[in-house]
């Protein structure tokens, strides 16, 4: 249970990473649910990608912790979402609404000019 723990106190208090390549690595969805975070006001961009068999929805976790739904994709769907860096992003199964994995934008986006983020959600 500690090293749970402990990730979970480092994803809280740590600034945002520099994405590696062009994905995202998705980070353990119950570590993002219902906790508060400051953002940043640098711009980004995730393009999140449906390669699941199944419908899902895309939902930014706001500062205060409260979740909020942005998109829903169909299987094979996908979307460019603007965001800001370390901004959270939460993907929940639109059947069951079970949470399925989360994102945290990056400085990537904004070091290669506005390139989105990829973001495969599996």
């Amino acid at each position: 249970m500690l090293p749970r723990v402990a990730l979970a106190a480092l994803l809280l208090t740590s600034g945002p990473a520099l994405a590696e390549g062009d994905e995202l690595s998705p980070v353990p969805a119950p570590v993002l649910i219902g906790h508060t975070y400051n953002g940043d006001h640098a711009p980004s961009q995730i393009r999140f990608i449906n390669v699941r068999t199944r419908p899902v929805s895309v939902v930014w976790i706001g500062f205060d912790g409260v979740e909020r739904l942005y998109a829903s994709l169909n299987p094979g769907d996908e979307i460019v979402q603007p965001t800001y860096v370390a901004h959270r992003w939460l993907i929940r199964d639109k059947g069951d609404g079970q949470p399925l994995e989360a994102f945290i934008s990056t400085r990537s986006a904004q070091r290669d000019r506005g390139t989105a983020q990829i973001a495969l959600i599996r």
